[in-house]
């Protein structure tokens, strides 16, 4: 999840732009639906946004649509070796994606960030294609680790874009929208790579390495996608900038937050069983969904093609339910019950395939995709509940990290317990086989039922805000914006002179003894109706006295003649 800032465009530059005279007249000839105010420039920008992340999820899941052409085409290939086609994508993530959003908002900016993750894309994309015709598992797995150095980061990139052109009410449904179209590139691998190898003459023929070329294309739709979203965003941000920042906005920017790796520290329980959550449900998903075609093809004797349509159902229906259950956890409230239902249908899930022989894979990886849906769509708002705004970027980086360091290491374990892929037991030998699997998926989600109880426990103790009711929500929202606003028409009230930097640095310097008294000013005298805490207060240098840490960089000092000379 990106990091996200109260400034308009954070993302792109330092601060607004203004255009010449050229550009005026240009901005001024453009009208219609190509105005970026206007619905349809907006909702083709959201198309645009959704498929920077396209190719990535397409190609991300290739190995696990054609595991078996994968052990046939690489001779002696082993389950670790396999699954490492995964672990080096997650390894990289477990730490990159922490600092991708610190690093776009404060040095590249988004457009770069994303066109930069996207040519990182297709670079890797395009190493496992070759590698995979030159038969060269290591060439395979170096493009996998490149593939990785940009997956991720350009995920944090896409929702950045997300929040920078969506707002309000409408931010939820936008990143709903993101999140189901991510899931469809996956499903659309799963269905289409199969038929890929059987119509580029099969897997002994070149029908390998072309499934393998055509998600490079994929991930070239992607960069063009990126190109144009750039164009429309810059284009936009000329738009912008004819309407200037009001001077209370600029004062509030220079006085933003900032945000120190050191917050980590500050961040309440709830916000680390929430990351123990999302580290156990997701491994028990989708390190089963890379597995989930040998699975099927072993203990139900499915044809590959078929299992890899089974296995695409999961993306399928989450990328059409993630928007409804989003629009039902944003209408209810009561995500922590939502999240227990959910992990709930994944332990069910999971020990039915390990226990029942007859169990029906349709329902089993139908109710996957629901569960992911529900799950997705409560889980991630939690951290916006009870983190800090200034402090939401790195909460969610911290949390994407977290999560690709479990599908790191859980491919690495599960390995081991997986049959070989040449196996010749039959479906009741593999069903015993593949019970530890299952029993290790299921206790995952076992672990994530206990953790969600116990979140809920914390947070009832912290005022039960996870929990509340849609209707609670909207009043605390309504009462937290009532009061930045109080606060806000405050600081609006303080005289320019005594919020500037060079105020704030002289008067440490007097407290401190450095800086002498000349013919010390007060601040101008307010009338009964201003606020208690903007008082002038007469200080003598000989004492030292200590205001509340919340007032301290808004109460009135002294400053005199020599202010400039300090600056």
């Amino acid at each position: 999840m990106p990091s996200k800032s109260n400034t308009p465009d954070s993302t792109t530059s330092p601060g607004p732009r203004f255009p010449d005279e050229e550009e005026e007249r240009d901005i001024e000839q453009e009208v219609g639906c190509c105005h970026p105010t206007r619905n349809t420039y907006r909702y083709f920008a959201l198309f645009l946004i959704c498929m920077l992340t396209f190719g990535q999820y397409y190609c991300y899941d290739i190995p696990g649509a054609l595991k078996s052409i994968f052990f046939q085409h690489f001779t002696g290939l082993t389950q670790l070796q396999y699954n490492l086609l995964y672990s080096l994508y997650s390894w990289p993530n477990t730490v990159l994606v922490f600092f991708g959003g610190y690093f776009i908002d404060k040095y590249l900016g988004v457009r770069w960030g994303c066109f930069i993750c996207c040519s990182t894309l297709v670079l890797g994309q395009a190493l496992v294609s070759v590698g995979t015709k030159w038969h060269s598992l290591y060439v395979v797995l170096f493009g996998r680790f490149v593939f990785g150095l940009g997956g991720e980061t350009l995920t944090v990139a896409q929702s950045t874009y997300t929040a920078q052109w969506f707002k309000g009410a409408e931010l939820s449904t936008a990143f709903g929208v993101c999140l189901s179209f991510s899931r469809l590139g996956s499903a659309v691998n799963f269905d289409l790579s199969p038929l890929f190898v059987d119509h580029f003459g099969g897997a002994g023929n070149g029908g390998f390495s072309a499934a393998m070329y055509m998600g490079t294309v994929a991930c070239l739709i992607s960069l063009l996608c990126t190109i144009v979203l750039n164009f429309m965003d810059y284009r936009a941000e000329r738009m912008r900038a004819r309407s200037a920042m009001s001077k209370s906005q600029s004062e509030a920017n220079l006085e933003e937050q900032p945000v120190r790796l050191s917050d980590v520290a500050t961040f309440p329980v709830s916000v680390w069983l929430i990351f123990l959550i999302t580290i156990a449900f997701y491994s028990s998903v989708f390190v089963f969904l890379q597995n989930g075609v040998q699975f099927l093809e072993q203990q139900y004797g499915y044809q590959e093609k078929q299992a890899a349509l089974y296995m695409s159902l999961p993306y399928t229906v989450s990328a059409a339910a993630c928007p409804i259950f989003g629009y039902l956890v944003d209408k209810t409230g009561r995500a922590i019950l939502w999240i227990l239902l959910a992990m709930s249908m994944l332990c069910y899930i999971h020990y039915s395939f390990a226990w029942i022989p007859d169990f029906p894979p349709m329902w089993g990886v139908v109710g996957m995709g629901l569960a992911y849906s529900i799950c997705a769509a409560a889980l991630w708002p939690c951290i916006a509940i009870v983190v800090d705004m200034h402090m939401l970027g790195m909460a969610y980086g911290l949390m994407t990290a977290l999560m690709n360091l479990g599908l790191a290491v859980c491919p690495i374990v599960i390995s081991p317990l997986l049959p070989d892929a040449d196996s010749k037991a039959t479906p009741a030998e593999f069903a015993e086989m593949y019970r530890d699997v299952m029993n290790t998926f299921g206790g995952m989600a076992a672990f994530a039922i206990v953790v969600t109880l116990l979140l809920w426990a914390v947070d009832l103790r912290a005022g039960g805000w996870l929990n509340a009711s849609a209707a609670m929500l909207q009043e605390h929202e309504i009462a937290v914006a009532k009061e930045e606003a109080r606060r806000q028409q405050l600081i609006d009230s303080t005289p320019m002179a005594y919020r500037t930097h060079t105020h704030q640095r002289n008067k440490y310097l007097t407290r401190l003894g450095i800086r002498q008294h000349h013919q010390p000013r007060l601040a101008p005298e307010y009338g009964p109706e201003g606020p208690e805490w903007l008082q002038p207060r007469f200080r003598h240098p000989d004492v030292d006295v200590h205001f509340p840490e919340e007032r301290e960089g808004l109460v009135l000092g002294r400053h005199g003649a020599d202010d400039d000379e300090d600056a």
